[in-house]
């Protein structure tokens, strides 16, 4: 099981905001694309989408930036993985429109596998964006980022 890029910076950008929800002034897509080397306007749509969904708040302008929109403990990583995912079919046999496996029906990888994704997701289910990021810490596995205000 892999994540998408997109989930991936996804969930990058609502850890940023977690671990710097503390600062009087919120991170802004330049910083958090300067800190992990991420196309600005990539990241761009990714915070759009994240808006969309309920858990950022995006201020444009001076002193603008991105803030969850709810507490880190009330955002949980299943969630975000569930409506950042595109797709959840492992193999072919997951879709029945593509499906050309010859096994279909005979083997048990197909049940093997949706078992897995499900305790996949119920891990995920089991964990918020709070128990990811401790605030006011840097969010790069210890890359030094400076959380100091911004004048």
């Amino acid at each position: 099981m892999r994540l998408t890029q997109w989930t991936d910076y996804s969930l990058r950008v609502l850890m940023y905001c977690a671990a710097t929800e503390s600062r009087p002034t919120p991170p802004t897509i330049s910083e958090i694309a300067q800190a992990h080397g991420i196309s600005r306007s990539h990241l761009t749509k990714i915070a759009m989408t994240l808006a969309a969904n309920g858990w950022l708040e995006t201020t444009r302008g001076r002193g603008g930036g991105l803030r969850l929109l709810k507490p880190a403990d009330q955002i949980v990583l299943g969630t975000v993985v569930r409506q950042t995912e595109t797709d959840f079919n492992l193999v072919e046999c997951f879709d029945a429109s593509l499906n050309t496996c010859r096994l279909d029906g005979l083997c048990l990888l197909k049940r093997t596998l949706k078992e897995a994704m499900a305790q996949y997701l119920a891990v995920l289910d089991g964990v918020t964006l709070a128990d990811l990021v401790t605030p006011g810490q840097p969010p790069l596995g210890g890359q030094v980022i400076s959380f100091a205000p911004r004048a």
